[in-house]
């Protein structure tokens, strides 16, 4: 269970849900919480196989193809992150950018710099989103969803955090509408 947390997978797992797993104590504990974990996202649990499971893991095999980074599968890494909860991207634009960058702190030289390094941006439109989190962003009134990574050797989310906390809830918010028969707000 604990390679399955720390896979791909924790991107969608709530807070509630780690401290939930960490209590387990068997194997039957374990595939229960599994099931009950993809039951809660399932769009339609009526119908046949888990729409929400069968999209995360064609996302997953997508960021790992394209996003792998030196020593971490492309799932793990920051883009991968956020192929994973929304998808892929509206508009992505490679540009240089100035960004802060710390520095070890050496004698007479400030902490911090400004050093111009390539990023990614990627741009979502709202109505592009899943319907649940599409609702909250409306809810919020937000557009559209702007990611900036810096590029490196590992990639790193520099703007949009909130955006991708969101994704995360509402996975889990659009299987408890459709379990309330669309009444209810998280």
């Amino acid at each position: 269970m604990r390679a399955w947390a720390a896979g791909p997978v924790r991107w969608l797992m709530l807070p509630s849900e780690s401290a939930e797993l960490a209590r387990l104590a068997s194997d039957a504990e374990a595939a229960i919480f599994v099931a009950e974990f993809w039951r809660r996202r399932d769009p339609d649990p009526a119908g046949d196989g888990n729409l929400a499971r069968r999209r995360f893991e064609e996302r997953v095999a997508a960021a790992d193809r394209h996003y792998g980074e030196p020593g971490l599968r492309g799932a793990l890494t920051a883009r991968g992150r956020a192929l994973v909860l929304l998808g892929p991207p509206y508009v992505l634009r490679q540009e240089l950018r100035p960004v802060p960058a710390w520095r070890p702190v050496r004698a007479r030289a400030a902490p911090m710099a400004v050093e111009t390094l390539p990023v990614e941006t990627w741009e979502y439109r709202t109505a592009d989103l899943s319907p649940a989190l599409g609702t909250l962003l409306q809810a919020r009134e937000e557009e559209r969803v702007v990611l900036v990574f810096s590029l490196g050797e590992r990639s790193k989310l520099i703007e949009g955090e909130r955006y991708l906390a969101w994704a995360a809830q509402a996975t889990v918010r659009l299987a408890e509408v459709a379990a309330n028969g669309g009444a209810g707000d998280r």
